[in-house]
């Protein structure tokens, strides 16, 4: 999965309870430097939520599922905060990326090491 669409899933995650905090905003502003995301794709991808429509594109890899899985753990873990919204929307991507519940777990169980 290219970093662009990566990204945009993560803009479209954050947004998913119609507000940003400030740790979610400093972690897309991170992952946009590290990821070389130039400052207009930046801004296109905050413009795209104004249309009210959030989706996540899934990966076909499933290596790209995993990725966008723990980017988007790692995003709702930011601010210390799951509003249901998110969760609701990670569910469903968890559930559209064909992971069980013991892949799942898994992945949550790197993610919580990582700290």
């Amino acid at each position: 999965m290219k970093k662009i669409e990566l990204f945009h899933n993560l803009v479209n995650l954050a947004a998913a309870d119609k507000k940003f905090t400030e740790e979610e905003i400093s972690f897309l502003v991170e992952r946009a430097n590290q990821w070389g995301i130039a400052t207009d794709e930046f801004e296109t991808a905050m413009a795209g939520i104004s249309t009210g429509k959030i989706e996540v594109t899934i990966p076909d890899r499933y290596e790209d599922r995993v990725q966008l899985m723990k980017e988007m753990l790692r995003l709702m873990a930011v601010d210390g905060k799951m509003p249901e919204p998110e969760k609701r929307l990670c569910a469903q991507a968890s559930g559209k990326m064909d992971f069980t519940s013991q892949q799942f777990n898994q992945i949550l169980d790197e993610i919580i090491n990582e700290s």
